[in-house]
Order: structure tokens, then sequence, then C-alpha cells
């Protein structure tokens, strides 16, 4: 017999002595055998569980004579305290497992009992060979059944968020949770493909900075990561395992190891691992389009601000610092991701409708008269025209237009009120009051400063502004570098 059949079967009687049928075996063979205790032996007549059963039974002789005699359905014998002991073999096919014996009986037990324990035996084993089959089952399909809930939990991820960082981490996290790990990590190629940049680093055990050697790139070929990503070849060990992101190329790799139980990773984690990888690269090439989308949207809305400018500077468009300011107040507010990309379209080209008002109006010194103001209301609808048919600045249309509405509904062009108005038009109101009283414009008198305009802004207050609005606002000029980004260009 060799060793690795000697194991399977010291663990399969291992685990047959502990199992919940021999619980029940336990009792029914007490009853029939009047009080007997019970212990196990491996096929070489080694204990397997005495406890405290019997611990002066010396069972030597009568041993050897029963191993070297033949087969036989029981032995009844003697221990050398002189108590009454029953011992018959645990048979799997033709091959003997091991040996249950009984000690210490009261008196030599009568065939029919012998029977009645061998046949308690028997279902005994049957009953833990059911209990095998299940859990071979279960460990069969708890992979799959894993996998296919990782592909379900992926998609809510692609769905949840584009953000690169966002949806890195959270596949990180995931990958943490799936496969019960203390560490994970993802790294991508840089552009060159000769280094793997860490993008997410995450160890339950403490804290990972981004100076942490852990966040450090690594060359292509060096330690588990860079040979995988060198190779293509997954990589599995006791302690960890890393798997290739693999779309045409090699796009980068992701890598977990300690299990939270310090048990080895077996290989239906392995396959488990590889699965959520797969599903990470189609995650992760939708993020990497939709950056390079965004990417090109803020080119055009650039391109198109520009040629504003370029008739009028800063009479169309509003300063990179108000861009700030509004996203730093969105940020405040904790909007939705979506919302604030959306709201940074609009804060980028806001007032296109100028373009089109007569130079006496946009230059005109002092305040407009009726007829004027309008002319400026008329055009800021003519406005949407421009950019109406840009299908990416659709959803940032209603902030656009109505981003001159105020709060009480006094405003234009709808004169809607309170929560009526979308919430990126009420931030945009807001730092767009804030950035007209701290610059230069024609139709007003001189400039006020930043703590007077701070002031006006929180007079109006649930008048002009929304209050929810205005707390984010002041929340964001407590900040240490507000006064950075509100340096306005005149």
């Amino acid at each position: 017999m060799s060793e690795s059949e000697k194991k399977e079967r010291q663990e399969f009687l291992v685990r047959f002595s502990k199992s919940s049928s021999i619980a029940a075996f336990r009792k029914l063979s007490s009853k029939v055998l009047k009080k007997s205790r019970c212990a196990f032996l491996d096929a070489g007549f080694r204990p397997v569980k005495y406890g405290g059963e019997c611990n002066h039974l010396r069972l030597g002789k009568y041993l050897a004579s029963f191993k070297s005699g033949p087969l036989k359905e029981y032995m009844i014998f003697k221990c050398s305290c002189n108590k009454i002991c029953l011992s018959f073999p645990i048979i799997q096919g033709s091959s003997v497992y091991g040996h249950v014996l009984f000690i210490h009986l009261n008196r030599e037990p009568k065939k029919a009992a012998i029977d009645a324990v061998r046949i308690c035996m028997d279902l005994a084993l049957k009953e833990f060979q059911k209990e095998r089959e299940l859990t071979k089952l279960y460990e069969t399909i708890r992979p799959r059944a894993i996998a296919l809930s990782t592909i379900h939990t992926i998609h809510r991820l692609l769905s949840s968020t584009l953000n690169m960082d966002e949806l890195i981490e959270r596949i990180a996290r995931l990958t943490l949770q799936v496969m019960r790990s203390r560490y994970c990590s993802i790294m991508l190629l840089d552009e060159s493909k000769k280094y793997l940049i860490p993008k997410a680093v995450i160890n339950l055990d403490r804290e990972i900075s981004k100076t942490d050697p852990q966040c450090k790139k690594i060359k292509i070929g060096f330690r588990m990561e860079g040979k995988v990503a060198k190779t293509g070849n997954a990589l599995i060990s006791r302690n960890s395992i890393c798997v290739p992101l693999v779309e045409e190329d090699i796009m980068g790799v992701i890598s977990t190891r300690d299990k939270t139980n310090g048990a080895a990773f077996d290989k239906f984690e392995f396959e488990i691992l590889v699965t959520l990888a797969e599903q990470a690269v189609i995650a992760v090439k939708n993020a990497q389009m939709y950056e390079e989308q965004e990417k090109m949207a803020y080119g055009s809305i650039k391109t198109l601000a520009a040629l504003l400018d370029s008739k009028s500077p800063n009479t169309f468009t509003h300063s990179d610092q108000f861009v700030k300011i509004v996203l730093a107040i969105a940020e405040e507010m904790r909007l939705s991701r979506e919302d604030i990309v959306n709201l940074h379209y609009s804060a980028l080209l806001p007032d296109t409708g100028k373009f089109s008002v007569p130079d006496e109006i946009l230059k005109k010194p002092g305040s407009l008269s009726g007829k004027e103001f309008e002319v400026i209301k008329k055009q800021h609808l003519e406005s949407l025209k421009i950019i109406e048919h840009l299908g990416f600045l659709k959803p940032a249309i209603p902030i656009i237009r109505h981003h001159h509405e105020q709060y009480d509904g006094t405003g234009y062009p709808d004169g809607l009120k309170g929560k009526e108005i979308p919430v990126g038009a009420r931030v945009m109101s807001v730092a767009d009051a804030f950035e007209a009283m701290i610059s230069a414009r024609p139709y007003k008198g001189k400039k006020i400063s930043i703590p007077q305009a701070i002031k006006e802004i929180v007079k109006n207050k649930g008048t002009q502004f929304d209050p929810e609005v205005v707390d984010a606002f002041i929340a964001v000029t407590k900040k240490a570098d507000f006064m950075d980004i509100s340096r306005i260009s005149t």
C-alpha cells in the first residue's frame, strides 16, 4: 500500500470516528452491549481516538495474534485488566480501513448482540458515505455558485460606477470577501509595458499608505506579480494566488494572499479568482473607455469655450477657479459621480446664449434696462440650440437652462422654486453669484472682497439660494485651500 493510500485511509477513519453518524452508533451500541465504551484503531492497530477511556489498556499480544491470523468478522478477548473487549474490522470494499473496539463489557456478548452492533456499524458507514458525497458535491458546486455570484456582483459594480479608482478598489474589496483573504492588490501595466503600477492595495491587518513599499511599482519579471505579468501564467502557492488580467494583451494582475482562517488556497479558489479576473477585465476596460470619452467630451467643451472666448474673453465662460468652486461644493454635498460629471460640463460652458447678445448690451456699464434684460433672457434659451446636438451634454442642459433660477421662484427662465430647480443648477447659482461679486463686470460697480461676498451669499440664503447649497459653500470656504481656488481671474 502506498503512503498516499495509507494517508487517505487514516483521514477516512479519523473523520468517520468524529462524524455525526458515529454519535448515534455509540448510543445504540451502548444500549445493546450494556454501557460499553467505544474506541477506534487504524489498519495497523494503532489507536485513533482513546481519550481517557482505558489508559492502561494493553492490546499487544491480542492484536498481534489478531493481525497475523486470518481476517475475522469479530474477536472477543480480555484486556490486561482482565475485562472483556470486543473488536471487529471496519471494511470498505475489500479493504480493512481500521477496527472498532468495545472495551470493558459487563459480560461476554451473545452472537445476536454482536450482529446487531455490526448492522449498526454498517448503517453508520453508509450514513457517513452519504455525508462525504454531499460534502464533495458541496465542494464542487460552491466555487461555481461563488463564481456566478461574483459575475453578478461585478455586473452590479459596472452599473454603480465607471470611475476607475472607485471601481478598482471595489473589485479589490470584493476579492477579499469572495476569497476570504487578508490582502489583495490590483496592478495595471504602465504605457511602456515595463512596470506594474499599483491601483489598489488593501491589507486588513494594517492601513496601507501611498508611500508604503507595497504601493511601489514593480518591474516586469520580478516578484510573483511581475512574473505573472511577463508570462501571462497564473501562479498559486499555499498562501497566495496571482492571476493575469488579460484582454487581447496582458493589462495587469490581481493577487491575493493570507486566508483569514490560515488555511491553504485550493484549486477551487484558484478557479474563482480566475473567473473574477475575467469579469474585472471587462469592468476595467469599460471604465477606461469611459475615461477616454470623458477626455474627448472635455476637449470638445473647451474647444467650444475657446471659440466663445475669442469674441470676448471671460464673458461667455467662467474661470477655472469657478469650476473648482462648483466641484468643491458638489463634493461637500456628496452628490453622485454622475451629477458631478454633468455639473462639471455645465460649469465649463454655462452662458453660451451671450454669444448672440449685442456687444453694446454685454459691455454696457451699469444696470441693464428691462428691454435689454429681456434680450438676455431670450438669448439664454436660444443658447441651448448650440449644444443640444451634443449627445454627451444632454444631461447637463437642465443645469445650464436653470442656473439663473432663484430658490424663492423669482428667477428665470421658468420661475422654478425650491427643489424644482435641478440640484446642479442650485450649486451653479451660488458659485456664479460669488464669482460675479468678487470679479470685475461691466454691468456693475467695483468688485467686493471675498468676506463681503460670503456675507452676501449667507444673507440671501433661502431666498435667492438653496440653504443646503449655501451651507456646503460655507463649509468649502473654511477649508485651507479655499483662498487658492477662489483667486478669480478678472
